[in-house]
């Protein structure tokens, strides 16, 4: 299990189209994928899930990686969101 905290830097934070990219990136990996933040669970395949958390910019999430790809969906969702940002 890989566990990395990010910060969010996009000033929208995470809304509908960051969510939906996230989520459809999440699927392309065979591992189980969460995003934690403020004591709120999100499975990151689900956009409507990754939008109640209510990412703000600023925040700091935990993305967590757990099964065969792990490694490979760290280090991808990893740095899409740690260097998103729209203008």
């Amino acid at each position: 299990m890989i566990n990395k905290d990010i910060l969010i830097i996009n000033p929208m934070g995470l809304h509908s189209r960051p969510c939906a990219m996230l989520a459809k990136m999440a699927k392309k990996y065979d591992c189980q994928i969460r995003l934690s933040y403020q004591g709120k669970n999100a499975d990151g395949r689900s956009m409507l899930a990754l939008m109640k958390l209510g990412v703000i910019h600023g925040s700091t999430i935990t993305l967590q990686c757990e099964g065969a790809q792990e490694q490979e969906a760290s280090a991808a969702l990893g740095a899409f969101l740690a260097t998103l940002v729209e203008e």
